[in-house]
């Protein structure tokens, strides 16, 4: 008897009879994928690395923080930002209410020290970059070579330092297929992961960052999308900044931007209004974090 139901689950799987097809959606499928060597796609980061040396723009911002560590989520939705950046270091972040479009906050930074005002605070902020970040408010902990480190993608220093490594894989999310270089740093005793780039090979464009602490962890992850060119530079018009460990997130929707057009460094000027009580925050040697 058992011969006979294996038989016949033999012919039946011979005639196809349990067997079907069908057709997969064009939404489900995978996106074409070009290809590219290694050698190519190193060339190509390392020309997109020195393309822009200053930037200025208007932006829509949306911020949030809170949620993991604490559970309640702080969002503040569609303020107006004004940016200026000079590379490698110099920037200035303006902050405006939506509504009333008064300043939130003003910042300038060359690197080492930044600079903020915030009038509805009446406060004055000079501060070491490497001060660390432990406000009550997570948004409050945004400093301004966190928004720097994240604007550009820049691989020059890994390709010229003798003890950085390089690994390329590929893989697959949703519809989408990457090429993922992984930076490594062999110097210590452990090696170190510094830096992942996603590229999408539906385009050849990076779309996703991510920066590591000397632990291991995420430091920044940030997205790219909606590029948009001038001349023969492409740059992203919307970023997506996210930072787990300060538990922050910004999203910065560019509707002006403006490449390599210089300007005077008296932008990057932050004078401290009069009456304004004065914070100083003093450099923490001791921080995990890597100095972007």
């Amino acid at each position: 008897m058992k011969f006979r139901i294996i038989l016949a689950l033999l012919l039946a799987i011979q005639t196809g009879c349990i067997s079907r097809k069908h057709v997969v959606p064009e939404t489900q499928r995978l996106l074409p994928a070009q290809t590219a060597s290694r050698a190519d796609l190193l060339q190509m980061l390392e020309r997109q690395s020195n393309q822009i040396q200053t930037l200025q723009g208007t932006l829509a911002l949306d911020a949030s923080g809170g949620g993991m560590k604490t559970g309640v989520l702080t969002e503040y939705r569609q303020t107006k930002g004004f940016l200026l950046v000079e590379r490698p270091s110099h920037i200035r972040f303006k902050v405006q209410a939506p509504l009333a479009l008064a300043t939130v906050f003003d910042m300038v930074s060359d690197g080492r020290q930044y600079r903020v005002s915030i009038p509805i605070k009446n406060k004055f902020i000079i501060a070491d970059t490497r001060a660390p970040t432990n406000e009550k408010n997570p948004i409050l902990n945004l400093r301004p070579q966190h928004i720097v480190s994240a604007l550009f993608v820049d691989i020059a220093a890994y390709l010229s330092d003798p003890q950085m490594r390089s690994t390329l894989e590929e893989t697959t999310e949703g519809r989408r297929r990457f090429y993922v270089f992984s930076f490594i740093n062999i110097a210590a005793r452990d090696a170190e992961m510094v830096e992942k780039l996603w590229i999408d090979r539906s385009n050849l464009q990076v779309t996703r960052k991510q920066l590591f602490r000397r632990d291991g962890k995420v430091d920044t992850d940030v997205e790219y999308s909606g590029y948009s060119s001038q001349g023969d530079v492409a740059f992203p018009q919307i970023i997506l900044i996210q930072r787990p460990i300060d538990d922050y997130a910004l999203k910065m929707v560019f509707q002006k931007t403006t490449i390599n057009d210089p300007f005077a460094l008296e932008a990057f000027n932050l004078e401290r209004p009069a009456g304004s009580e004065l914070v100083q925050l003093e450099a923490d040697d001791g921080s995990e974090s890597r100095p972007f």
